[in-house]
């Protein structure tokens, strides 16, 4: 191992640098050169010039050059807002950073809802970047680090979604994604099978204040009900609608409510048909994340990570729909029941899961609830049974308050939250945490639950490191390296620091045999090397070969006996201890 030791600190130095490389790569500034925020002429907020070429912004990823561009000539495509990210010169047309292929600049206008056409070829372009699935987290750190010095060009995992239709002259509809020729209807560039583009409508948005507005997600086309370019398995009725709501979580996703037969769809996937008919629990949702739909045979919700339809528990209700008193409370019965949401983090891998509980006040009749109202116009969320005070939130979880529900726990809050016109929600949060707001008691009857298994690509990334790891030990193991080695008149210890002792002042090498606690009967060598003026060596450890599990103090003894006799050859003394 002596001979190799400068290959050694070469491998362990160019690791060292390519670590050190990779963090400068990913914390560096990404964008062209450092004063590019400064010398930039920006066009309209995507496109920019500079030092003679063309840039585009590209959200995720930062600014590329538009390869070819004439910054001379070019120029943002007129259209609205959402078509920005549409450029050309003499001889092409851009999105971002990437050329449509076959457009005529001099033809190309936006024909709305982000579809560009030149008379005979069409692009739908989202104005939304979307990660690229092809570049995958390796390829795309080899490839930072080789833009870096310059090697390649900036690796690109974002990019703004194109889709060439098919030939022939195409409008836009509605209000979001969708076009039409005389044939068929399109969403995000899309076919929707069977939709008749002469009838297409988008479904309404119902929401608990009666206000409506279009679906961007549900349309139909009188016949047949679509969600996006999806074929839903029902036929367009009056009584089809999505649900809006409130919530920041809850409302990441699209339900829609088939009233006529009871049913639900969200994103597309449609619930179980046989605890039908679903009711909404709650179109607000503020102190939830997820939407609870009440059935006959349980309280439902969709989990959005696994898409599947997920069981709560059962109803606490006794087969009637609570009357709401607030947003997110209830009455059913004498009992009243509230909405809160939870999270929960790790301090490492970030956030574990989300739930949605359903609680039900204790020791509280809702016969007894009351509204406190004041002389000034009825702004007050205040609430009182008997002698206790409740404040009834409106604000919600997205604003660090994830319970419906709070106690009042003094007499000069009361006044204020009765008065308060506009009660912002930092003043609640102080009330929290100065104790004078606190979550009363309450039995959780059902919890929805979704966990996030965000770093499943991690699991592959040990899991092949476990494998390389193995078959580089297998391999290794197949390799003697001894724990010193003679020449020169030295020896020579083989570590890291290969430190070396003159044989001339070497009294004697003493090996021995250890058992670690935690090795389960294997063990491991030592060695010291006593010199003549009394002093000793740390004790090195060795074993006969590099192996993944500890070797028996058989094999070891037998092989200490052969170091034993090498050392015998030049001179020096040994032993081992018992």
């Amino acid at each position: 191992m002596y001979k190799y030791r400068y290959l050694f600190y070469t491998v362990l130095g160019i690791l060292v640098v390519s670590a050190g490389t990779l963090v400068y790569s990913l914390m560096s500034d990404p964008d062209p050169a450092p004063d590019f925020e400064q010398k930039k002429t920006d066009l309209n907020g995507v496109f920019s010039v500079y030092n003679g070429k063309v840039y585009a912004l590209v959200p995720g990823n930062g600014y590329y050059e538009v390869s070819g561009a004439r910054p001379g000539t070019f120029k943002p495509l007129e259209g609205e807002y959402n078509d920005s990210h549409i450029g050309y010169d003499g001889q092409h047309v851009y999105a971002g950073n990437r050329v449509l292929e076959g457009l005529q600049p001099a033809k190309t206008v936006a024909l709305g809802n982000n579809y560009y056409s030149d008379g005979k070829v069409t692009y739908y372009v989202d104005r939304n970047s979307e990660r690229n699935e092809a570049l995958g987290t390796f390829g795309f750190l080899v490839q930072t680090v080789g833009y870096r010095f310059h090697w390649t060009d900036k690796p690109q995992n974002y990019g703004y979604p194109v889709v060439r239709l098919p030939a022939g002259r195409y409008h836009a509809v509605l209000n979001y994604a969708v076009a039409v020729n005389g044939q068929q209807s399109f969403f995000k560039g899309l076919p929707m099978p069977k939709a008749d583009p002469h009838t297409m409508h988008a479904l309404p948005i119902r929401f608990s204040d009666r206000s409506e507005r279009e679906s961007i997600d549900y349309f139909t086309d009188g016949r047949h009900v679509y969600y996006r370019d999806q074929l839903l398995p029902l036929a367009y009725h009056p009584g089809l609608y999505e649900t809006g709501i409130e919530g920041d979580v809850a409302s990441r996703n699209a339900y829609l409510t088939d009233q006529q037969n009871g049913m639900v769809y969200v994103d597309g996937h449609s619930f179980a048909p046989e605890p039908s008919p679903y009711r909404l629990l709650s179109a607000d949702s503020e102190h939830a994340n997820h939407i609870l739909w009440l059935s006959p045979k349980g309280i439902y919700f969709y989990n959005a990570e696994t898409e599947e339809q997920e069981r709560a528990g059962d109803t606490p209700f006794q087969g009637k729909h609570p009357e709401e008193l607030a947003p997110d409370v209830f009455r059913s019965g004498d009992a009243v029941y509230y909405l809160s949401a939870s999270e929960s983090w790790a301090r490492k891998s970030g956030l574990q899961s989300r739930s949605t509980h359903l609680n039900r006040l204790e020791n509280i009749r809702a016969s007894g609830l009351q509204k406190v109202r004041s002389g000034s116009p009825d702004h007050s969320r205040v609430w009182k049974s008997g002698s206790r005070y409740f404040y009834f939130d409106d604000l919600g979880s997205s604003q660090l308050l994830p319970s419906a529900i709070y106690e009042i726990k003094e007499a000069d809050v009361i006044q204020k939250l009765m008065d308060a016109d506009d009660l912002g929600s930092d003043e609640v949060r102080s009330l929290l945490s100065d104790g004078k707001l606190t979550e009363p008691d309450h039995d959780t009857l059902v919890t929805a639950s979704t966990e996030y298994n965000r770093h499943t690509n991690a699991f592959y990334w040990i899991a092949g490191g476990v494998v390389v790891f193995i078959l580089l030990f297998a391999l290794l193991g197949r390799i003697q390296v001894d724990p010193f080695t003679v020449k020169g008149g030295y020896l020579i210890v083989n570590n890291l620091f290969f430190k070396k002792y003159k044989l001339t002042d070497i009294q004697k090498v003493v090996f021995g045999v250890s058992v670690p606690v935690m090795s389960r009967g294997g063990a491991l060598g030592k060695m010291q090397v006593v010199l003549s003026n009394g002093k000793r060596s740390r004790n090195y450890t060795f074993s006969s070969r590099i192996k993944l599990l500890p070797e028996s103090q058989y094999e070891l003894k037998s092989y200490i006996q052969k170091l034993q006799a090498r050392l015998r050859q030049y001179g020096i003394k040994s032993e081992l201890e018992k």
